[in-house]
């Protein structure tokens, strides 16, 4: 994959000259403090080859395109999903809490729970063999497939859970009297990936199983506002690495692997104790 098609190639600049300045900078985010935030993200994806391996099939589409899924932002559905306590967890959204090792640095364990949904109806490069009855296929050099609801529907849409261990420092660029700040943070993190996958493929069951699925690596970068005292509301970005090597395609033990990058943008509100 080319790096002019990686989403999030932009961030590697601003992301290491802040890892550098942080250590030179003083300190609002102490020592021992905690941390914890809300917020919801958008989210957007590389395309990526994804193989899939059966009793009766063995083939590769290639270059398939997939975009997140959003809820409408609207007075009713921002009132009954965003901010509807029981309906929180429908928008894609995202929670962490955090512990300040020393001043400015910080370890936090989160959940990123973003939607990962095929584009119906594109048309692909494919490779391999199918033998399920009604859709055989010797797929030769050049051949294209159409991704059809009958053929495949693919989602990873309850979600795209990333459940990550990162770190995070920053540097303050604006205080007020202890009370008020800004700064730039930045850090980098790694982990599970455990989807609810929703497939159907080649007309089958449809399978939506929760499963560790693979595992995402990433880095990130944003800006921290402090509106009074401990509240705080930030802005950042995540760039990352998603290697989905066990996806469960039917309860018979069909799977599907595939790699791709992504980007996540992500607005939070939260507390620091």
């Amino acid at each position: 994959m080319k790096l002019a098609n990686i989403p999030g190639k932009k961030l590697f600049f601003p992301f290491f000259i802040l890892l550098i300045a942080i250590p030179v900078q003083a300190a609002m985010r102490k020592q021992g403090d905690w941390y914890g935030y809300w917020g919801w993200n958008n989210a957007t994806y590389s395309n990526s080859d994804i193989h899939f391996n059966g009793d009766d099939h063995d083939f590769t589409l290639h270059n398939v395109s997939a975009k997140d899924r959003q809820n409408d932002v609207n007075f009713y559905q921002i009132h009954h999903s965003y901010l509807n306590p029981m309906r929180l967890t429908i928008p894609q959204y995202n929670w962490r809490v955090g512990y300040f090792l020393r001043d400015n640095w910080s370890l936090s364990l989160g959940f990123d729970h973003m939607k990962y949904v095929m584009e119906q109806n594109q048309s692909v490069a494919a490779s391999g063999y199918i033998d399920r009855a009604g859709f055989e296929r010797r797929y030769q050099a050049g051949d294209r497939e159409v991704l059809s609801n009958d053929f495949l529907t693919y989602e990873h849409t309850d979600g795209f859970n990333l459940i990550s261990l990162e770190t995070e420092g920053y540097l303050p660029l604006w205080n007020w009297q202890d009370r008020m700040d800004l700064a730039l943070l930045a850090g980098f993190g790694g982990g599970v990936l455990y989807p609810k996958s929703n497939v159907k493929l080649l007309s089958g069951e449809r399978n939506d199983e929760w499963h560790v699925a693979g595992y995402s690596t990433l880095v990130k970068i944003g800006l921290e506002a402090t509106l009074w005292k401990d509240f705080f509301f930030r802005f950042m970005g995540k760039f990352g690495y998603a290697d989905m090597n066990d996806v469960l395609t039917s309860n018979r033990g069909d799977k599907a692997d595939q790699t791709f990058y992504y980007d996540e943008y992500i607005g939070v509100f939260g507390l620091r104790f």
